[in-house]
């Protein structure tokens, strides 16, 4: 079986002023965002609360870099 990486170059949670401004620019909720469990290995990793966002940064092969915002719940 071969491995896949995910090319995670960085996970962060993102203060929650930072937070307020990228929900205001996208205008949307914070439901609304892709929710990612606080059981998750990503989320473990940083410490992540039910309610924090994460910016997840990944290699990409065509943008070089992607950028993801999560938002984390209970799980």
């Amino acid at each position: 079986m071969s491995r896949v990486s995910l090319g995670v170059r960085e996970v962060s949670v993102i203060p929650k002023e930072e937070a307020k401004d990228l929900l205001k620019r996208l205008r949307i909720r914070p439901w609304q965002l892709p929710w990612i469990r606080s059981s998750d290995p990503l989320a473990k990793l940083v410490d992540a609360k039910p309610g924090d966002v994460l910016k997840i940064v990944r290699e990409s092969p065509t943008a070089g870099e992607f950028v993801v915002y999560r938002l984390v719940v209970p799980g």
